[in-house]
C-alpha cells in the first residue's frame, strides 16, 4: 500500500521519520524569546509591589541604569494569575560578570541574576526603594510563543540522519552534556563570539546559580532546560557573549559544558569579575545557602575539578598570587593571594556559593587532590615573557615542578619549528630547572617556545599527563608586554614618533583603558609628531584638572583651544573618565581636519550598531572606516572602552593619513 504524504502530518509524520533507518532526534531547543518591560515606579521610597505582568517566561530578573539598583527586590510567579508561588529574592552581584574594562563588560547591562520560574504565565515584582529605570527582564525558552509552522520547522531541525555519536573522551575526562545537547548554539541566537583565552588557568572558582523558585526541587530531566534558560538570560538580558560559567553541575551529578571555546582550553568566562582572566568557573545548579550540594553533585565536582586542574597542572591544595582587575572586594591592581580552589566570595563581596557549600571547600580540595592517578604540578616559567634579547642575553628563569609521588622526569624546551633546544632530567618529588635562553652558549632568537615536562612514577603507576606550556622568549624593544599582539608594529611606531612613553619603562599595558587625560597627551603629541605647532595651552576654565601635572593640564587646554575637545561641560573635563570608541572617532576626525586632511564624506559603511548615535558621531565613525583608520566591518562597538593597543593603531594610521596629505599638498 502506498502511503499518502498529503495525509501524513503531525504525529504520523514524526513517527514515519523516527522509524526510518539511521534517523534520530537531536536536542535542539526552541529559540529563546527575550522581553523587557518598564516597571511603573511609585513616587517616594519604601517597599512597593508591581502590578502582575502577564507574560510567558521561564526565567526572569530585573535591570536598571547605572547606579539605579534598588535596595532589594523579589519576584514571584503564577500559572493563572491568582495562585502565586513564594517571593524569591533577586540577587544583583556586580562581580558576577565579565572582567572590568573588556569588550564583554562594555556591552553588558546592569541587572540581577536570573530566577527560574518554570513555565509561568504571570510574574510580579516587589521592590525596596525607587531604583532608576527599572525593567522586568525575562526569557521564554519553552517554545510557547512559536506558531504552528515554527514548531514544525523546529521538529525538522532536530532530525539527524546517519549521524554517529561523538568519540568517547579520554578516560580521565568526566562525561558531560555538551553545548550541542543543551542548546548552546540556539542560546547564542546566531551570534558567533570569539572566546578569550587565559594565558594560564591558575585557579578554580566554585559558584551556585541560586536561581530562585524551587531552586533545589528540579527534576532529573530539567537540567538542560535550566542551563539553556540561564544562558539565554545571560546573552539576551545581560548582553554577555555567552553563558557566564565554564561548567555547571546539577544535583543529580550531571555535568554540563558551559561557555564555548573548548573544555580543555583556558576559556575566559564571566563568573568572577576581576579574576576571570586567571580562572575557570564551576557552578552548582541550585541554592546552597542552607543546604549542601547533594552527594551526587559533590562527586561530579570532584571528578570535573580533578580533570580540569590536571589539564592545567594546578595543585588543588596550593595557593596562587594574582592581580585583581577590579572587584567589590579587591580594587584594581590589588595583589591577592587565593587558594587554587576558591569560592566566589573569596574574590568578591557576595554570599556565593552559599554558606553550606562554602563550608565544604577544604573537603573539596582534599577530595580533588585524591582523585585520579599521579599528577604533575607547575612546569611554567617564572617569568613570561622572559626578559632580554639575543644582543644582550636573557634574564635566567626557573621552571618549578612538583609531583604527587616520586618520579623519573624529563623537561624539554622546543623552538618555534619544533626542534629541541634544551633537555634535562632528574628523579624525585620535584625540582627547579634553570634556563638562560641559550643553545650551546649562544642566545636563541626571540619567539614562542614550548616546555614539556614528562614524568614516570618510580612505583610503576600509570604515567601522568605531561605538562605542556607555551611561553615567549625575549621581546622586541621597547615594550615587553606587546609580544604577539597584532597591534605591536603600531605600538612601536608611536613610541618612535614620541607619541607614547609606555605605562612603565618597559611596559605599554596594551589591554589597559585610555583615560581622557591620557587621550589629551596622545593627541597633542600626535599633532607635534606630524610637524604642527601647538597653541600655548591657555587655561580654558576646566575646574577638575588642577591635581594633574603641568604637562597634562597643558595638553587638555591645547586640545580645547584646537576645538578637538569640548569637555564634559564648560567647566569640567573629567580627566579620569575613560574614552569610548565613538569618542575616539570624534577626537581623531577633528584632529585630522585641523591637520589639513580632506576627510571623506562619511557615507554609510554598513555598521549595524551605530544607528542610535548622533549624525556627527556616525559620520566620524564612517570617515575612519573610509580612511582605513578602523578596519572593523560589521560591528564598530561604539560604546566599548578603548584599550591602549587599539589606541596605538588609531594613532599610527592617523599619522599616516596626515603625512600622506602633507605629501600631496607639497
Amino acid at each position: 500500500m502506498r502511503m499518502s504524504w498529503r495525509l501524513l502530518t503531525g504525529p504520523a509524520l514524526a513517527a514515519a521519520f523516527l522509524i526510518a533507518p539511521s534517523v534520530s532526534l537531536t536536542t535542539v531547543p526552541p529559540p529563546a524569546a527575550a522581553g523587557s518591560l518598564p516597571l511603573e515606579v511609585p513616587a517616594g521610597s519604601g517597599v512597593w509591589v508591581s502590578a502582575p505582568l502577564e507574560i510567558d517566561a521561564t526565567a526572569a530578573g530585573l535591570s536598571w541604569e547605572g547606579s539605579g539598583a534598588p535596595e532589594g527586590a523579589w519576584i514571584r510567579a503564577s500559572d493563572n494569575g491568582s495562585d502565586w508561588g513564594p517571593w524569591v529574592e533577586l540577587h544583583g552581584d556586580p562581580d558576577h560578570g565579565p572582567d572590568p574594562g573588556g569588550r564583554e563588560d562594555a556591552l553588558a547591562r546592569d541587572g540581577t541574576d536570573p530566577v527560574w520560574v518554570g513555565e509561568s504565565h504571570f510574574i510580579q515584582y516587589k521592590v525596596d526603594g525607587p531604583g532608576i529605570d527599572l525593567h522586568a527582564e525575562y526569557v521564554e525558552t519553552a517554545g510557547r510563543n512559536l506558531s504552528g509552522w515554527e514548531k514544525v520547522k523546529l521538529f525538522f531541525s532536530r532530525i539527524a540522519i546517519g549521524r554517529r555519536s561523538p568519540a568517547v573522551a579520554q578516560p580521565d575526562q568526566p562525561a558531560m552534556v555538551s553545548r550541542a545537547e543543551w542548546g548552546g548554539d540556539a542560546c547564542l541566537a546566531g551570534l558567533a563570539p570569539e572566546p578569550d583565552y587565559a594565558d594560564r588557568v591558575e585557579l578554580l572558582f566554585i559558584h551556585h546559580t541560586d536561581h530562585g523558585t524551587n531552586s533545589n526541587g528540579y527534576g532529573p530531566n530539567d537540567g538542560k532546560d535550566l542551563v539553556y534558560a540561564i544562558c539565554s538570560y545571560h546573552v539576551n538580558v545581560r548582553e554577555w557573549s555567552d553563558i557566564g560559567y565554564n561548567f555547571l553541575v546539577d544535583k543529580y551529578g550531571t555535568i554540563y559544558e558551559g561557555r564555548g571555546g573548548g573544555i580543555d582550553a583556558g576559556v575566559v568566562g564571566a563568573h568572577t569579575g576581576g579574576f576571570n582572566s586567571y580562572s575557570t568557573g564551576i557552578a552548582f545548579i541550585g541554592d546552597h545557602t542552607a543546604s549542601a550540594p547533594t552527594d551526587a553533585a559533590q562527586g561530579a565536582l570532584l571528578r570535573l575539578a580533578a580533570w580540569k586542574l590536571d589539564v592545567h597542572h594546578v595543585d588543588p591544595l596550593g595557593t596562587v598570587t594574582v592581580e585583581s582587575l577590579g572587584s567589590t572586594k579587591y580594587p584594581e591592581d590589588t595583589i591577592v593571594q587565593l587558594p587554587t580552589v576558591a569560592g566566589h566570595r573569596d574574590a568578591s563581596v557576595t554570599s556565593c556559593p552559599g554558606a553550606a557549600c562554602y563550608a565544604l571547600l577544604d573537603w573539596f580540595r582534599s577530595g580533588i587532590a585524591a582523585e585520579g592517578g599521579p599528577k604533575i604540578y607547575g612546569g611554567w616559567p617564572s617569568q613570561n615573557p622572559i626578559d632580554g634579547n639575543p644582543s644582550i642575553g636573557y634574564q635566567p628563569v626557573d621552571f618549578s615542578i612538583a609531583f604527587t609521588e616520586p618520579m623519573d622526569w624529563t623537561l624539554t624546551i622546543g623552538d618555534p619549528t619544533g626542534g629541541e633546544v634544551f633537555r634535562t632530567s632528574g628523579s624525585g618529588a620535584g625540582g627547579n630547572v634553570d634556563w638562560d635562553g641559550t643553545l650551546a652558549g649562544a642566545p636563541l632568537p626571540i619567539g614562542r617556545y614550548r616546555v614539556t615536562v614528562s614524568g614516570f612514577p618510580l612505583s610503576g603507576a600509570v604515567t601522568p599527563r605531561p605538562a605542556v606550556f607555551d611561553f615567549q622568549l625575549g621581546y622586541t624593544p621597547p615594550f615587553r608586554d606587546d609580544e604577539g599582539s597584532g597591534h605591536e608594529p603600531d605600538i612601536v611606531r608611536i613610541f618612535e614618533a614620541g607619541i607614547t612613553r609606555g605605562c612603565a619603562p618597559d611596559l605599554y599595558c596594551p589591554s589597559g583603558t585610555v583615560t581622557r587625560w591620557q587621550m589629551a597627551l596622545f593627541l597633542t603629541r600626535l599633532h607635534t609628531a606630524a610637524g604642527y605647532v601647538l597653541p600655548d595651552g591657555t587655561d580654558r576654565g576646566f575646574q577638575d584638572i588642577s591635581d594633574l601635572s603641568l604637562e597634562q593640564q597643558t595638553a587638555i587646554n591645547q586640545l580645547a583651544q584646537l576645538g578637538i575637545t569640548r569637555g564634559k561641560t564648560a567647566t569640567s573635563f573629567d580627566p579620569a573618565g575613560t574614552v569610548s570608541r565613538w569618542q575616539m572617532a570624534l577626537f581623531l576626525t577633528r584632529l585630522l581636519n585641523q591637520a589639513g586632511v580632506v576627510l571623506p564624506d562619511g557615507s554609510g559603511q554598513g555598521f549595524n550598531d551605530v544607528a542610535n548615535l548622533s549624525v556627527e558621531q556616525q559620520t566620524a565613525i564612517n570617515q575612519l572606516r573610509q580612511m582605513n583608520i578602523t578596519i572593523q566591518d560589521v560591528e564598530y562597538y561604539p560604546s566599548l572602552e578603548l584599550p591602549r593597543d587599539q589606541m596605538a593603531s588609531f594613532l599610527a594610521r592617523s599619522l599616516t593619513s596626515i603625512r600622506v596629505a602633507q605629501g600631496a599638498s607639497g
